[in-house]
Order: structure tokens, then C-alpha cells, then sequence
């Protein structure tokens, strides 16, 4: 990285903070760096004209805190390494120390032990054993009470001879401590700068795969808002993994939630949707993401009963964001699937009057197939309404509407003899209201799956489903009264995977499977 032998401006005779970088708060400026020679209790006893003095009431005193790096350097010489420390004595929030570059390890760690004020006491330390790597100084202040500052002046890393006598044995490696790996945020320390406790959305399990997104509102582009997603491991409304999202503002460093921090919007409300990913550089004609996820859910990916692959992702599908009465909300739709849709099996029908298990579907038997139901709930009497998918003699999977508390939801109860395990609930439940009197459903159902997309994508719900390979079926059916079925159309779904011819008279080499 470097050959250099000695740091730049290693006694900050320039008079300023010339070729060392601040890395973090505002406890060291070109202010810090003094020509004072006395303080309020003598001299200071420092090298040549200038010394960085880490008091300074221009930047409230004791109360900054901060990082700074020297420039790289490559040891060589003796090892030894000399430095002047004046002030901070609190070993654990002012200290100077000797920093690998290759991997920021701190290979040694010096407080001032020789406290004296602001005065300065020589340190010698022996480092002879990283002769030959690339390292750097790092000037460490966290502390903000009395003399919560350091001082430093003439870094000297470049010394030949035999290394002095009087080195600090107390200048050492740091020692190894445990690394924890849970616990409330008060039993841990920070390695550098300060915790911020934050209980935003949901936190019931471990948070990862974050993608942080600007997405339009309603098909605007000039109205843009970012989009946090998090996937969250255990913890989502259906048990186990589950991806929750958050509104708000992002400026190049910082995303602010402009929700209350209690609130919590979940992405999907099925069991199967988690660590989803967006392309990058492809966008729709309004600045619209298109993304997918995995089908899956820890609490049984591992012994979902799938051969030779285990689980699948779902379709891609777009994202953008809608104003609805209860705020800013995550749209997603899936892309089009017009090119494997079987046009001669094409089943359409307009204003029927659905009642209790309806006859209208017994002829359908299909086991892929995408769905678009219109329903008229304005004046209905039901409480509830919608499919019985891939239906058997003894199985069913439910996709349907609770008018009463306006809830899309999938009920896998009975879909199959797969067990979920008890984490994991078999209704899956998300809001749902519906929009001038009419709640629209899109079903995609695969072999294995049901993808749900209320209202144009505004409540989505994802799930596998392991029914017998016989169970086809598709009924239609409404619970306490009629509901209007303005329109239906269903469409068979063919292969996306291509046929293809073997080739005869050729000849093949068979090697061992790909891993």
C-alpha cells in the first residue's frame, strides 16, 4: 500500500491537521492544532512550534469526541515507535494506538498512565515485531468528562539503533475479549462512536437483507419516496421469516422513517416471502422497482417435501408506492403473463351472483393458472367470500375476503399433509379495503404455490402449498349471503421451460453432476 517510512506531518508543524484525516465527530480540526506553549498550569513541554491540544472551546471542550488517522506508513528501522500524550487518562476513551491497514486490528493501546495535566510525558513503545507491514496511528477520544481530551505531539514511527530502555510495558496488544452475541444493547460497548436505540416496526427476530429503494407514488416520478425494506427473521404475521418496510426520506447517509416508530408495514403477509432483491438499472416507464423473493420460510425450508431443487423463487413483480387513506403504501404487481397463457382454455364470466358453495367452476381442473376476480361488495349481505384451490377429496387451499374486518387472506389448513410446524399459523391475514365499493383479486397458483395480489398488488400474500397432484379443483363460493361476481377471468397457465428434441448421431461426454 505503501512505502513510506515515516507519517506525514508526524509533529503538526504545518499548523494545521495536514495528512491526518478525521474519521469520526468534531473533538480534533485545524483548530486543536496549537501554538500555545503554557496552559493554566505551566507549559505544556512540547516539541517545536505546534502540538495538537484536544481542548479547544471553539468545539464545546471536553464534550467533542472523535477519531483521527494518521497516513499509512511501512515500519522499519528498530520497531521502535516514540510519542508525546498530554491530558485524557481514561484508558478506555482516550488513548492513542498502533492500527494494522490491512484489517484496522489495534496492535497496541496507550493511555496517558504519566497523567499530568496538560502537560506531556514521553511513551516508548517496542513494535519491532510488525517490522515490514503497513500500519497507521489512531487518536481515539470518546470521553466527554474532566479532561476528556488528549493530546499528542511528535509521532515518531521511523527510529534506527537499538530500541530504548525505558519502553512502556504498558503499551501492549489489547487482550481478546469475548464476542457477545445477544443480550440487551446496555450489555455491550461501543467500539466507536455512540449506540442510538432504535425500536422501529418490528423487532420479534433478527434483521437482515435490507434494500433501500426510491420508488414513485401513484405513477408520479416527480413524487418519490424511499422505501426501506427489511427481512426479519423470526417474527413475521404469519410466523417465522417475513419482510416488513418503512416510508421516509433518505439523504445519502441517513433514512428517516416518516412514520411513527411503532408502526409496522408489513411487505407481505404470507409465510413465504423473505430476503428479496431488486434489480439494479432497470426500471419501469416512471421509476417503478422490479424485484422477487424467496419462496421459502427457515421455520421448514430445510424439509419442504421438493425434488431435486428445495424451494423457488416467486414471481417478479413491480414496485411503487400508493397513497391510500391510512398513508403511503407498498404497491407490488406481478409482470405479465400473458406469453405462457393458454388462450384456448380461456374461462370468462360477468355479473354472476355467487351463493354459499357455487357450481359455477366444477367443470375447471387445472393445477397452474392465473386468476382476476372483480367483486361488488357495496350492498353485499356476505361475510365473507372467494376459492377453494386446487381442491381434492379431502384437501383445499382458501383464498378469500372477510367483508367484516376487510381482510384478504389464504388458509392452508387443509391445503395438504405437509406440517408448517407450530410456529408457523396456517391463516395468513393482511388488510384490505376495498376501493369504490369493489375488491379486486389476482391469484397466480403453481403447483406448489399461491401468489395473492389484492387491489392491484396493495395487500399481497405468499405461500407454498403441497397438495397431491391430483387435487385440481377450483370452486367458487360465498358465506352469508350473495356476493356480485362482476367479472372472472381464468387463464391455464403453459411451461416456461422449453421442450427440447434430442439430437441423434451426435456424440456426448457425460461427466460428473455440476455443484
Amino acid at each position: 500500500m505503501t512505502d513510506e517510512k515515516e507519517i506525514i506531518n508526524h509533529d503538526f508543524e504545518t499548523g494545521d491537521l495536514t495528512g491526518w484525516t478525521v474519521t469520526q465527530g468534531d473533538t480534533f480540526s485545524d483548530d486543536h492544532v496549537s501554538n500555545e506553549a503554557t496552559y493554566w498550569g505551566g507549559s505544556f513541554g512540547h516539541e517545536g512550534n505546534y502540538h495538537l491540544w484536544g481542548y479547544s472551546k471553539l468545539h464545546e471542550g471536553d464534550e467533542a469526541t472523535g477519531e483521527l488517522h494518521s497516513s499509512y506508513f511501512k515500519l522499519s528501522g528498530s520497531g521502535e515507535i516514540n510519542l508525546l500524550l498530554g491530558a485524557g487518562d481514561d484508558g478506555d476513551n482516550t488513548y492513542v494506538s498502533l492500527v494494522r491497514a490491512a484489517d484496522d486490528k489495534e496492535l497496541i493501546r496507550q493511555a496517558n498512565i504519566k497523567f499530568n495535566e496538560e502537560k506531556y510525558s514521553k511513551y516508548v513503545w517496542d513494535a519491532s515485531k510488525y517490522i515490514g507491514e503497513v500500519l497507521y496511528i489512531k487518536v481515539v477520544d470518546h470521553a466527554k468528562d474532566g479532561y476528556g481530551h488528549i493530546n499528542v505531539d511528535d509521532v515518531n514511527v521511523y527510529n534506527e539503533g537499538t530500541i530504548s530502555d525505558n519502553v512502556d510495558q504498558v503499551a501492549k496488544e489489547p487482550e481478546k475479549t469475548d464476542v457477545k452475541q445477544s443480550g440487551l444493547l446496555t450489555d455491550w460497548s461501543a467500539v466507536s462512536g455512540q449506540w442510538i436505540p432504535s425500536t422501529n416496526g418490528s423487532v420479534g427476530g433478527i434483521w437482515e437483507c435490507p434494500t433501500l429503494v426510491e420508488l414513485p407514488v401513484d405513477g408520479d416520478p416527480s413524487k418519490r419516496k424511499w422505501v426501506l425494506q427489511v427481512s426479519i427473521n423470526d417474527g413475521a404475521p404469519a410466523g417465522g421469516s417475513g419482510m416488513q418496510y418503512f416510508v421516509g426520506s433518505f439523504d445519502g447517509k441517513t433514512f428517516k422513517n416518516e412514520n411513527t416508530s411503532d408502526k409496522v408495514l408489513w411487505t407481505d403477509y404470507g409465510a413465504d416471502f423473505y430476503a428479496a432483491v431488486d434489480w439494479s438499472g432497470v426500471e419501469g416507464k416512471n421509476g417503478e422497482k422490479y424485484w422477487l423473493g424467496w419462496m421459502s420460510n427457515w421455520q421448514y425450508a430445510n424439509d419442504t417435501p421438493t425434488s431435486t431443487w428445495r424451494s423457488s423463487t416467486t414471481l417478479p413483480r413491480k414496485m411503487e408506492l400508493t397513497q391510500t387513506a391510512k398513508g403511503l403504501r407498498l404497491k407490488q404487481t406481478p409482470i405479465s403473463l400473458k406469453s405462457i397463457r393458454d388462450r384456448g382454455d380461456r374461462i370468462s364470466y360477468t355479473n354472476k351472483i355467487i351463493s354459499g358453495n357455487s357450481r359455477l367452476l366444477s367443470n375447471f381442473s387445472e393445477d397452474t393458472f392465473e386468476m382476476i376476480a372483480l367483486f361488488d361488495v357495496s350492498d353485499t349481505k356476505a361475510t365473507e367470500f372467494g376459492f377453494k384451490i386446487r381442491e381434492g377429496s379431502e384437501q383445499y387451499t382458501t383464498v378469500g375476503y372477510d367483508v367484516y374486518n376487510e381482510q384478504l387472506f389464504v388458509d392452508r389448513t387443509d391445503s395438504g399433509n405437509f406440517d408448517y410446524g407450530s410456529n408457523v399459523v396456517g391463516k395468513h391475514e393482511g388488510p384490505l379495503y376495498a376501493k369504490n365499493g369493489m375488491v379486486k383479486l389476482q391469484v397466480i397458483v403453481d403447483r406448489s404455490a399461491v401468489e395473492v395480489f389484492g387491489n392491484d398488488g396493495t395487500t399481497v400474500i405468499t405461500d407454498q402449498i403441497f397438495a397431491d397432484s391430483a387435487s385440481k379443483g377450483l370452486k367458487i363460493y360465498s358465506k352469508g349471503g350473495n356476493v356480485k361476481l362482476k367479472s372472472l377471468h381464468l387463464y391455464p397457465l403453459k411451461s416456461v421451460w422449453k421442450k427440447r428434441t434430442l439430437l441423434l448421431n451426435q456424440t456426448y461426454q457425460v461427466g460428473p453432476p455440476l455443484t
